[in-house]
């Protein structure tokens, strides 16, 4: 990326020369170089997406996301190691923070021109960075000011799916993802090549979305490695209904701590359709705590075309909304929750790792019986609530946030169940995600992103033993789009393992 100046500078003076001659500008500079690719984000690790696509047209940022971690370094999201004001457009995959987080900072040290995504990306993109930075400015660590965020929000340029588009100097495409609502798989083409970001994967037949989009042929594919290879058994809902009602019979409560997008809109589906079906009693109340995970909530209500044809049929079943029914609960206050009584009830609350917000209370409040039960169904970080129930820990002190006032704890001894459930993350596993490439009639080289160093490594192996060129590329590696395309093979099978807490961080 050093000599970036001197690119541009040969490319703009090749353009000249080709116009001079009577020949189209472009076509002389397709022929005189290749677009790269150089990763600045979520390789050997899964946050911070930020991949730079250099062009003769300029540069093009696919992704700016926030790097995350157990002790996450403010100095590390900052900056960029490259100058935002040269960038020519950002196209987003998606509304989760490690790939949206920084776009406020981009436009803070220069960014202006569009970001393209679909339309409930946009309004997922504004919930979640206002919030985000409602709880920086509380903590006293926000990067950028509401001005930076507000003007990023009027960068937003609403883009449709399966429409090949030409915007900024390329043309582009946004397909679906599966991973969450309007989430994009997004294909650029550019000096003659054509170059696939998968964005995150959403695994197929989960409930709520499409499957991902199968794709034919490009000249670069990017494709996440959160889980690794391994292939894993598909979530079992009869069996996640019937252990609820397990719980519900002795007369317990049972606590969810999820994240507020996408996985709680996809548990008040669930429990809907546990109540429709018996599974459940239609008594028992289910709580959602979360302004955040309220508003996601809506979000997903209003964008109806995006559901898959089995959501879309309950939606009308329901009576045109697919999760506001009756026993369905937005508390906004911690009195709602907390003096429901004692009767069995269900409470989502989005601290997925029990550490903040109401979840501490409810834990507090629900521990010492033995009828209660905790589900984790996410990533618990070491030293997290989370971490240490899963442990055993007994007694255990709980933060217990105050709306106004410092931190209290409570020590509280753990009676109730607790259990770890895995399947609902919105990830792919490594085997859907080769079975994927293995679909391709083409495919140029395959860089590995979005994942440990083991597990990109794993699946660059994949891919590699299928007869595709495959690379798990280090921080701000660069690499040149040169056209060489492979014909893949069949998938390997992978091994079947448990997804380990790694593969649950839902990011």
């Amino acid at each position: 990326m050093s000599n970036r100046r001197q690119f541009l500078a040969a490319a703009s003076a090749a353009g000249l020369a080709a116009l001079s001659a009577g020949v189209p500008a472009d076509a002389t500079v397709r022929r005189r170089r290749n677009p790269s690719l150089t990763f600045y984000g979520a390789v050997g690790r899964v946050s911070g997406s930020c991949h730079l696509l250099e062009t003769s047209r300029g540069l093009y940022l696919i992704d700016c996301g926030l790097f995350m971690s157990d002790t996450p370094d403010r100095d590390e999201n900052a900056s960029f190691p490259f100058d935002p004001k040269e960038v020519r457009a950002v196209f987003l995959t998606h509304a989760h923070a490690d790939h949206n987080g920084r776009l406020p900072l981009l436009v803070k040290q220069g960014f202006g021109g569009p970001i393209y995504c679909t339309d409930a990306t946009r309004d997922l993109n504004r919930a979640t960075l206002r919030s985000s930075l409602t709880v920086g400015e509380g903590e006293g660590r926000s990067l950028y000011g509401r001005r930076d965020q507000q003007k990023s929000f009027e960068l937003v340029e609403v883009v449709p799916y399966n429409r090949r588009l030409s915007k900024s100097g390329v043309d582009c495409r946004y397909t679906d993802a599966g991973h969450i609502l309007g989430s994009a798989m997004i294909e650029i083409w550019a000096d003659g090549r054509k170059i696939l970001f998968s964005g995150d994967m959403g695994p197929d037949g989960a409930p709520l979305l499409c499957d991902p989009t199968q794709h034919r042929d490009a000249d670069a594919v990017l494709f996440e490695s959160t889980y690794g290879a391994v292939r894993g058994a598909a979530a079992n809902y009869e069996a996640f209904g019937r252990r609820v009602r397990a719980v519900l019979d002795r007369g317990g409560s049972l606590l969810l701590p999820t994240f507020a997008l996408h996985k709680t809109q996809t548990l008040i589906h669930l429990f809907h359709g546990l109540r429709e079906d018996g599974v459940i009693p239609r008594d028992v109340p289910v709580f959602c705590d979360s302004p955040s995970a309220q508003q996601a909530t809506a979000i997903y209500d209003a964008f109806p075309q995006y559901l898959d044809p089995a959501a879309k049929a309950a939606r009308a079943a329901r009576g045109g909304t697919l999760f506001y029914r009756p026993g369905f609960y937005e508390a906004r206050d911690d009195d709602t929750l907390l003096t429901h009584g004692n009767g069995p009830a269900i409470y989502l609350s989005t601290s997925g790792m029990l550490d903040h917000a109401a979840a501490p209370k409810h834990l507090s409040r629900l521990a010492e019986d033995p009828r209660n039960a905790v589900f984790l169904i996410g990533y618990q970080a070491p030293g997290s609530v989370g971490h240490r129930v899963r442990s055993g820990e007994s007694p255990m002190r709980l933060p217990i946030e105050e709306r106004f006032g410092p931190t209290r704890y409570d020590v509280r001894e753990l009676k109730l169940e607790v259990d770890t459930l895995s399947g609902f993350s919105s990830h792919a596993k490594g085997q859907q995600i080769l079975n994927w490439l293995g679909g391709f009639d083409s495919v140029g080289p395959a860089y590995v992103v979005h994942g440990d160093p083991d597990r990109a490594a794993e699946m660059a192996a994949g891919a590699t033993a299928m007869g595709v060129q495959a690379h798990a590329p280090r921080e701000g590696q660069s690499f040149e789009v040169t056209g060489e395309r492979f014909a893949p093979g069949p998938a390997p099978t992978l091994p079947e393992r448990r997804a380990d807490d790694f593969a649950e961080l839902d990011s």
